[in-house]
């Protein structure tokens, strides 16, 4: 559904970023290539000797220094011994009150949607600090309305959209364009749920727009419901019609590439060396812009792109999936590439929303969604698995898992495959006889352990139930069964931190202060090695990534404590003090 929703955006406004783009993508491929020479023929190795050092490399576990030449880690060992060994090197001691561990690793964010939410008015149900404004959760109905009218009171032009994204139904209650009236009704409004699936819009907003009781007139009856302009509520397929037309506000060059610049200031903030964007969108004008923005030398981190058959199924035909795939290798730019031969799927439909397709429905009989017909599911998934693709597959119910352990069990019979690591994205909600099948099959998990943070209270009374949301996201079960293990935000889903992705996973205290499942808690290791060593597994670069061993790269996040040794419920309070991405440092502070 969103990938129509972001698919049919008016790009001709963003004519102007992309010719910028189109003049600088040589500058930039020429910086890199004399950044490259420059740094090959000066190389000075460097040993850095910090107060802890984590290498998550069981033959260097006693390691207290590391020694850099050029990217790469050059060698790994006691301080005494390296500084014998190589005698011409620079010794580092500015990290000597520090912790250094591998860098963390963001394996599943999408800067887009990033970019257009922390550009607008947060007004959430958790707390959010950003690069030059911070914003308070807030989780009733009474404290939103007061916080969205304080937010239209402090702009002085009447003119001036109020675009804020953060609402959640379930916590706030029902938001109509009445609301929004009565909150303004000279100032545009315009509030982008937390899902990003549904907007709403006062009076003003839907003349903003030009929207109009026309633009609805082909819909279908099924649609029509999901598009109330009297109300101004627009959500899934009802939103399509419209989508555009907002878009040529919430796109706008300036708008885009300022929100990219903020999500990539706040990206390297929380410690990340290397993201990646699973479910990237079929359309090259934006990727353009991505590139344009991340692209550059002074990115403090590489970004990693996986296409969606998805979104590419909205322009092309299954049988053009595969060569198309192949071509967007060819639609990086400088610090951001495709990986090869990696592709995202989807299964049920979106946890904040509950449509996820759960195998005993739902307490208040409503129903989750597919994303994808079972058909076209199945279709797909033959067609890149044959081809030897590792496959990231989207799910949030347990009904939607048995989708996925079905399909592979299928063609893993008709085509068996080693190490495919067909990769469980997000795994919502589970049921226990699915983890032993998990392990037979050969998947792996990539989880969003911030669902139990932010839903798990609500969701034990509203909708799922006590018994099924206490357990969900059962990373205890996946840990003991030994089944490759990484975490992820999702990002705008959850804060791209991975110290808070570790804090919710390790603690699974959710909103009412209370542990929710606690057997399903992990240790702090486990949670560690999610965000560095096993996400480079999730996305097959474990040879270059994710421990401090020899020939990797040289990607360092520098913290102020150990996440092994402090209190367990301290983990997201630790300080990020910098990172070392290839050998450059970045941010010490």
């Amino acid at each position: 559904m969103l990938s129509r929703l972001l698919n049919i955006f008016n790009y001709s406004i963003l004519s102007i970023t992309v010719s910028i783009y189109t003049m600088l993508k040589s500058l930039i491929i020429l910086f890199f290539t004399v950044s490259i020479f420059s740094s090959a023929e000066d190389i000075v190795d460097r040993i850095i000797i910090p107060k802890t050092l984590i290498t998550l490399d069981a033959s260097n576990v006693d390691s207290d220094a590391v020694m850099v030449r050029g990217s790469r880690i050059h060698a790994v060992g006691q301080k005494d011994t390296l500084i014998k060994q190589f005698p011409n090197a620079n010794v580092d001691y500015s990290f000597i009150d520090d912790v250094i561990i591998p860098g963390f690793i963001e394996h599943h964010i999408h800067p887009l949607l990033a970019a257009i939410t922390m550009n607008s008015e947060i007004v959430a149900i958790d707390d959010w600090v950003l690069p030059g404004k911070s914003s308070i959760g807030v989780r009733d109905r009474d404290g939103y309305i007061k916080r969205i009218r304080a937010l239209e009171d402090s702009l002085e032009d009447k003119e001036t959209p109020l675009v804020s994204w953060g609402f959640h139904h379930y916590f706030h209650g029902k938001l109509t364009k009445d609301d929004l009236d009565n909150i303004s009704s000279e100032r545009p409004i315009l509030i982008i749920h937390r899902s990003f699936h549904e907007f709403i819009m006062n009076s003003k907003a839907l003349e903003l727009f030009g929207i109009k009781k026309e633009d609805l007139k082909n819909l279908t009856l099924e649609e029509q419901k999901l598009a109330n302009i009297e109300q101004g509520h627009f959500s899934e397929r009802g939103l399509v019609v419209v989508m555009p037309k907002i878009m040529k506000y919430l796109a706008a060059p300036e708008r885009l590439i300022n929100g990219l610049e903020i999500t990539e200031k706040y990206i390297q903030e929380q410690g990340v060396t290397l993201i990646a964007n699973p479910g990237a969108m079929y359309n090259k004008d934006i990727q353009n812009v991505k590139n344009y923005v991340l692209g550059d030398i002074d990115t403090p981190f590489k970004s990693l792109f996986i296409p969606s058959a998805l979104y590419m199924l909205e322009h092309l035909d299954a049988a053009e999936l595969l060569e198309k795939t192949e071509d967007l290798i060819q639609w990086g730019g400088g610090k951001v590439q495709y990986l090869p031969n990696q592709i995202k799927l989807f299964t049920d439909g979106a946890m904040y929303s509950q449509n996820m397709v759960l195998r005993d429905g739902y307490i208040d009989g409503h129903k989750g969604t597919w994303l994808m017909e079972e058909k076209i599911f199945e279709d797909v998934f033959k067609i890149y698995w044959d081809a030897g693709y590792q496959i990231h597959i989207h799910q949030n119910g347990d009904a939607g898992l048995d989708r996925i352990l079905d399909i592979v069990d299928k063609n893993n019979l008709r085509n068996p495959r080693e190490d495919h690591r067909t990769t469980i994205v997000h795994f919502g909600y589970s049921a226990i006889d699915q983890i032993d099948r998990i392990k037979q099959l050969g998947l792996i998990v990539s989880a969003n352990p911030y669902y139990v943070t932010a839903l798990s209270d609500l969701y034990s009374k509203v909708g799922v139930g006590y018994e099924r949301s206490q357990e969900m996201v059962r990373l205890g079960d996946v840990a003991r069964a030994n089944i490759p293990l990484s975490l992820h935000s999702d990002m705008p889903m959850a804060p791209a931190s991975p110290l808070a992705l570790m804090h919710a996973a390790v603690n699974r205290v959710n909103y009412a202060n209370k542990v929710a499942g606690p057997n399903q808690r992990i240790s702090a290791l486990t949670a560690l090695m999610g965000v560095t060593l096993n996400a480079a597994y999730t996305i097959n670069l474990e040879e270059d990534y994710g421990s401090i061993s020899v020939g990797k790269y040289a990607n360092f996040t520098v913290l102020s404590d150990s996440p092994l040794e402090v209190d367990p419920l301290e983990i997201k309070d630790i300080q990020v003090k910098g990172t070392i991405v290839e050998g450059r440092i970045f941010s010490k502070k």
